[in-house]
């Protein structure tokens, strides 16, 4: 006979009912984990957004700066008192986090044959009707009168060496007489009135030249803490090749002896990787190792006061020279033997 039950008795769960249950509570933890990891990932998303720099600065294809002065006050600066220049393109600047210098690497590579003479190409970034970027700490003075004075010093210290020749992409910077291509005149590459970084590329690239150094200010607003040198070579991600190594070298050349010619409570100068997405057009478009050095910030208090000290635009510019040198005779050590 079967056994009868009362109703309302409880008998227990079944296997069914402990299995719905379990399958619930898991369903439940498992919304509640991801929740807290969502959350965690959204806090620390939020953190490293407050605490990344702003630049200050625009696309580095680019060469109006948001802080430049009008055309009309740049025609009333008194300029710096330069070296005097004889005749004959560029990148914009940028800013970026501090990365000090840990090791020199890099070896020294030249497309010409060992036994000939070097060719540079120095490159006063910005000049004529495009004044760089400008500070109140600077008063009436620029970037481009900055980057000439120093570009025209580094010329005469390479002077000095035989087996050395400068080819600068401008040395004058007055506007007066010029005529813009876009305007109709044809006057030579180097004496358009804009000389765009495609235009120094073009120029460089044009030339049988050895290596391209473009010098620049660097400028950041938003954090006049920031100061020192910054030397930005390009890494096109191909695994080691000749033209890489030596970017990287010359790079590290200029920055180690731009380092021992500052005060020893200056900054240490820094080594800036570009990649394709970020490079200045002029060192990325280049067929020989180039570097692009910005020697200060104008709008450090500090740097504004060297840029405008004719000693330390020497030194700076000795720093560059020798930097450049360095490279060279690395190079010549690898020369192969007749």
């Amino acid at each position: 006979m079967a056994k009868k039950y009362r109703s309302g008795v409880y008998l227990g769960e079944t296997r069914r009912q402990r299995v719905t249950r379990l399958r619930t509570v898991t369903a439940i933890a498992a919304l509640v984990l991801v929740t807290i990891l969502g959350s965690v990932f959204f806090v620390s998303w939020l953190l490293d957004r407050a605490e990344e720099p702003d630049t200050g600065r625009k696309d580095p294809a680019a060469e109006v700066q948001s802080d430049r002065i009008s055309d009309t006050e740049m025609t009333q600066q008194p300029p710096i008192e330069t070296p005097t220049p004889t005749t004959e393109a560029q990148t914009p600047p940028a800013a970026t986090d501090p990365d000090p210098i840990e090791e020199l690497r890099g070896t020294a590579y030249k497309p010409l044959d060992y036994t000939q003479n070097w060719s540079i190409m120095i490159d006063p970034g910005h000049g004529f009707d495009d004044i760089g970027t400008s500070s109140a700490l600077l008063g009436d003075v620029n970037e481009a009168t900055i980057n000439l004075d120093i570009a025209l010093r580094v010329r005469e210290l390479l002077a000095e060496h035989s087996d050395i020749m400068t080819i600068m992409t401008h040395d004058d910077n007055a506007v007066d007489g010029r005529i813009s291509a876009a305007d109709g005149g044809e006057p030579p590459l180097n004496h358009l009135v804009l000389l765009t970084p495609e235009d120094r590329a073009a120029l460089g690239n044009g030339q049988d030249i050895d290596l391209f150094v473009s010098i620049h200010c660097d400028s950041l607003p938003s954090n006049s803490d920031v100061s020192g040198m910054r030397v930005y070579y390009y890494d096109s991600g191909e695994t080691d090749t000749p033209l890489n190594r030596g970017r990287e070298a010359l790079a590290a050349h200029i920055a180690n002896q731009f380092g021992l010619h500052m005060d020893d409570d200056a900054p240490i100068p820094m080594i800036k990787t570009m990649t394709e997405d970020n490079a200045f057009y002029v060192i990325k478009k280049m067929d020989v190792p180039s570097v692009l050095c910005e020697v200060g910030f104008v709008t450090n208090t500090t740097d504004a006061a060297n840029m405008l000290d004719e000693a330390w635009r020497q030194a700076a510019a000795m720093g560059i020279a020798e930097g450049i040198l360095a490279y060279v005779s690395d190079a010549a050590k690898m020369a192969p033997e007749e």
